[in-house]
């Protein structure tokens, strides 16, 4: 599905603008350094797989204590000031997007996923939002300034993301720079301190069932392959109407390289179609914004089924498989070219 056939109010010339100030060099056609950078890139992914793969009884993929530390020391070296788009970079990794072949920073990508984030939420108008896995803070720090009506919580595993919301919450106003990072206008410069963050797993979300309207993720689910079941069960346990993921799902990541990125990373392997065993009924699905070269991302927007009238329906028609009420995307189709639609 396109972002215009997605209706979510945004069109190509929105996410470009929000994207490309952290854009350090691209065109239509692949360029030199492009080139270069993705050759070095199989390579090394190819030897650090082939390392693994020799090391007896090493497996592949990262464990759970690797990932926290992997983060722990992210958080505690990653400061705010990058996100100021008036800093261009000075270098970037592989991206493309819509026949753009770019060598780009991340931060872009984060900005760009908040106007999706930001606009789905207007669509949507709900009053309570929780962010599972919220890193630093960035995203609700954001949204909060654009969305002041909405009460956003975030829960975090790290104690460094967590001690870095919780910094920037002691300032008196967003930072200038964060307010320039913002892809929309930002209402109300004091909103952030009424975000909740809270510390937490993924694997016990410490809330009652149905207590926000919704529930988003942002490469967060990405880190939960080894507790996926658990981390999905509890996502939409939590969620009351709709929940958002923008995840690296098995759908936009069909193709070798991205495949082998996965699996060496052991990253979340899940497919779009397994959200209806969770009893999420999936209305949008697009990766129609800038990818990663070596992992692909798809927005993806599902309603809470109604679980007893659905039981209830099943029971009138005779035994059904849940998952057969879900039409996923065919395999060799991307979700920008075919959404899958629920049965309501």
């Amino acid at each position: 599905m396109s972002l215009e056939d997605a209706e979510l109010g945004v069109v190509e010339t929105d996410v470009w603008a929000a994207f490309e100030p952290f854009v350090y060099q691209g065109s239509s056609a692949p360029g030199t350094a492009w080139r270069s950078d993705v050759r070095n890139r199989k390579l090394k992914l190819l030897k650090r797989t082939l390392r693994k793969l020799l090391r007896s009884g090493e497996r592949v993929g990262r464990g759970s204590e690797e990932v926290l530390g992997e983060y722990e020391r992210a958080w505690s070296r990653a400061g705010y000031d990058n996100y100021d788009p008036q800093r261009r970079p000075s270098e970037g990794t592989p991206w493309q997007w819509r026949g753009r072949h770019l060598l780009a920073s991340d931060i872009g990508a984060t900005r760009a996923r908040q106007l999706l984030l930001a606009r789905a939420i207007q669509r949507l108008g709900p009053r309570t939002v929780l962010e599972v896995g919220c890193g630093n803070g960035i995203n609700l720090l954001i949204l909060a300034g654009m969305l002041p009506q909405v009460e956003f919580h975030g829960v975090e595993l790290t104690d460094a993301g967590h001690r870095a919301a919780r910094r920037q919450q002691a300032l008196e106003a967003l930072p200038e720079q964060l307010g320039r990072f913002s892809p929309l206008p930002v209402e109300d410069p004091h909103a952030f301190r009424r975000v909740r963050f809270h510390q937490g797993t993924a694997q016990h979300l410490e809330f009652a069932d149905a207590q926000f309207d919704l529930v988003i993720t942002v490469l967060a689910v990405e880190q939960m392959e080894r507790i996926r079941d658990i981390a999905l069960g509890e996502i939409a346990r939590v969620a009351r109407r709709h929940v958002i993921m923008i995840e690296p799902f098995r759908d936009v990541n069909r193709g070798f390289w991205r495949r082998l990125n996965v699996y060496q990373r052991g990253y979340f392997k899940g497919a779009i179609a397994d959200l209806a065993d969770y009893g999420l009924n999936v209305e949008i699905a697009t990766d129609d914004f800038p990818q990663e070269v070596f992992l692909g991302a798809c927005f993806v927007l599902a309603h809470k089924r109604d679980v007893e009238a659905d039981l209830q329906g099943q029971a009138n028609r005779g035994p059904r498989s849940r998952s057969s009420e879900f039409a996923s995307v065919p395999s060799g189709q991307s979700p920008s070219s075919v959404v899958p639609h629920a049965k309501n």
